[in-house]
């Protein structure tokens, strides 16, 4: 399965460190020699997930993120397709595409959004309070 490597996986921004560590707790604790822990971890990986992208929305529209389209859409993208294999998963056939999109394709996405989206939105984060911080000083 998947740890947190924090040399790959921290992007030094404590509310999508912890969001991104909660993500992989769950994803790592699937066996995925069962069906029902299978259909059981897809679910609450979703519901953690819907939760998890609303924060990273919310910061977003915060602090006018200018890929927020794209980021979004990504998003979308992935909750459409856990929802997909999740409501599949109910025949042999679904439940086996299910756990190979759980175990192949979200650990592939996850390293990638979160190399890509996720680190250009941190770092766009960091550099807004960075600035606010520094008007915040030449005020006082």
């Amino acid at each position: 399965m998947k740890k947190f490597e924090a040399n790959k996986h921290s992007l030094n921004y404590e509310k999508m460190d912890t969001l991104h560590k909660e993500f992989l707790d769950i994803y790592n604790s699937v066996d995925l020699n069962s069906k029902d822990s299978i259909n059981s971890k897809a679910m609450e990986l979703l519901e953690h997930t819907k939760i998890h992208f609303l924060e990273e929305e919310k910061l977003m529209d915060r602090y006018d993120y200018p890929r927020s389209r794209e980021h979004k859409e990504e998003h979308n993208k992935v909750l459409s397709e856990l929802r997909f294999f999740i409501d599949k998963s109910h025949s042999i056939f679904g439940m086996n595409i299910l756990k190979s999109y759980f175990a192949e394709k979200l650990p592939y996405w996850f390293d990638y959004h979160l190399a890509s989206m996720d680190s250009d939105l941190a770092a766009y984060l960091k550099n807004v309070n960075l600035k606010s911080s520094k008007k915040q000083q030449e005020v006082n």
